[in-house]
């Protein structure tokens, strides 16, 4: 559907997809004195309406119908706005309301749909999906300390210099939760953040050729699609990727080379 532009489905107005979403907050009312006690703000969902009117045959508006059914669950919904969302936004959402009037306009052809779609995470997120190799920091210049040879030394050149993985840029303004897809064989594997210290680590061994997979938005541990929650390490925290560059680092007691993590995110926009 393409605003005020020409074809069967012209589209009048997109009201609450640019709109900022309503904010839940627990502030509290100061006791004998004036104002309030401000609390932690948080988005609450985003509802976007869509205007629009329908010219063509029956057939089209029975496709119409069909497609936005309330009821028919969550649905993808995709927009161009220049300057938003990286120019190819999408959100997701499922159809709460629908109003079609039958006027006088219904007779002549022309049938005009009025859609409520409900969006329950408010975030706006880049249609295209962004992927990176997140990489364990590989030695050089070390030296081999076992086994033990009498008298032995560190090289000046010992391990302390390593080769850090490249960083990776997240657009947007808003924090987006990626996932993270790990192939076997690795043992407790880590993904972590060098910038902040979070780190993510899974107390199991994944055999070779199978498949793990952090969830961060559902907050779910899956290997070959069965849960593995109970694996996750105490000190394990739930981080999103932040606006900017991250510094994402694997690791894992088997110690090869080769192994590491794919990342899948999209860049968010309040």
């Amino acid at each position: 559907m393409l605003l005020g532009g020409p074809g069967s489905v012209v589209l009048h107005e997109p009201s609450g997809l640019l709109d900022a979403p309503e904010v839940r907050t627990s502030d509290r009312t100061l006791l004998q004195r004036h104002g309030a006690s401000a609390g932690t703000d948080y988005l609450g969902a985003r509802i976007v309406h869509l205007a629009f009117t329908v010219l063509d045959d029956p057939g089209t508006v029975a496709d119409i119908l069909r497609t936005f059914q309330p009821g028919s669950g969550d649905r993808v919904l995709r927009f161009a706005v220049p300057g938003v969302a990286g120019g190819l936004g999408r959100l997701t959402g499922r159809v709460r309301k629908r109003a079609v009037p039958t006027d006088a306009l219904f007779t002549a052809g022309a049938v005009r749909f009025d859609i409520e779609v409900y969006a329950a995470d408010p975030l706006l997120y880049a249609d295209q999906q962004s992927t990176a190799r997140v990489l364990p920091a590989s030695p050089r210049g070390s030296v081999r300390l076992f086994p033990f040879r009498f008298p032995f030394g560190v090289m000046k050149s010992g391990a302390a210099f390593v080769t850090q993985p490249a960083d990776i840029t997240v657009d947007g303004n808003a924090a987006t939760w990626p996932t993270y897809s790990i192939t076997g064989p690795v043992v407790n594997p880590t993904v972590l953040n060098r910038l902040t210290g979070e780190r993510i680590t899974v107390q199991l061994t994944v055999p070779t050729a199978e498949v793990l997979t952090i969830e961060t938005r559902t907050r779910s541990v899956l290997l070959n699609g069965a849960s593995r929650y109970g694996a996750l390490s105490p000190d394990s925290v739930w981080f999103p990727l932040r606006p900017g560059t991250a510094r994402l680092e694997f690791d894992d007691l088997l110690g090869d080379k080769n192994r590491g993590a794919d990342v899948r995110w999209r860049s968010a926009w309040i």
